[in-house]
């Protein structure tokens, strides 16, 4: 059999949309911008025993990256009403805290070095982070989240930088007008003190995390305008869509409640 007529398409994201394919129980998808450190990443994550994220295999005939097929569901919009669950949103900070603890040990072959990025104030660290935990990158099997997908944008940074774009996306942190989904009508506040306290942060660390975020916001504003600018097709599609007027609603809303985000309320005995 040919092999292309095994491939069953996946989501790929804004920057591999239509290049994600399944081949029987493995995935073939291009590289990212940091292929070969990411390759190195997920080959260490596997030596010590982490099993939420894919193994690397090697390259295809057609030189893309052959992982592993994860077993489960993974959120895409329109988003369904289980992606509003109040446990798996306390599995993804679980999984998370796993993931910043399985990679604490790691470090780059010598001579060999990330590519640079532009982070907020804050963010920078020394701990390789998904940072780009949003709906899509988490596969979920019996309502808890099993494994974290696509580490196209892992880098050296702050775990509360990660955490800060996991809470983004997954309370989601934005003006509710923004929220299609069943989390719209969810306590926003509530969620993010759930996340937070499975995480232990205290009052000084979720103030970081949401500077943090709204520094992110600052300059995913910019790169989007850029890249939307530059003729990216997905990236002008999210600016024809609004992305200027929703990130600005997401920072005043934030500015708004940061001192109730703060407060860490109830502990949570995680």
């Amino acid at each position: 059999m040919d092999p292309q007529a095994r491939e069953q398409p996946l989501a790929g994201g804004v920057d591999h949309a239509g290049a994600v394919v399944r081949v029987e129980d493995t995935v073939r998808r291009p590289g990212g911008p940091a292929a070969t450190q990411v390759r190195f990443f997920l080959t260490y994550l596997d030596d010590v025993g982490f099993t939420g994220a894919p193994r690397f295999h090697g390259l295809d005939e057609h030189d893309r990256e052959i992982l592993d097929y994860l077993d489960g569901q993974v959120a895409v919009p329109p988003f369904p009403d289980w992606a509003a669950d109040e446990d798996l949103l306390i599995s993804v900070a679980l999984l998370q805290r796993e993931l910043h603890r399985a990679a604490a040990g790691f470090r780059l072959p010598a001579g060999m070095h990330w590519p640079s990025r532009q982070l907020p104030p804050g963010a920078q660290g020394d701990l390789v982070c998904h940072t780009d935990l949003c709906l899509e990158n988490v596969v979920v099997r019996d309502g808890h989240a099993a494994a974290f997908i696509d580490f196209d944008l892992a880098t050296p940074a702050h775990p509360l930088f990660d955490i800060a774009i996991a809470a983004r996306h997954w309370i989601p942190l934005r003006d509710p007008v923004d929220i299609a989904d069943a989390r719209a009508s969810t306590d926003l506040i509530g969620r993010f003190r759930l996340l937070a306290g499975a995480h232990h942060l205290n009052a000084a660390q979720r103030e970081q995390v949401i500077s943090m975020l709204l520094g992110f916001l600052d300059n995913a504003l910019r790169s989007t305008r850029w890249r939307a600018e530059s003729g990216h097709p997905g990236f002008a599609r999210m600016w024809a869509d609004g992305y200027e007027g929703m990130n600005r609603r997401s920072r005043a809303w934030l500015t708004d409640h940061a001192h109730d985000l703060s407060n860490p309320g109830r502990h949570q005995p995680w």
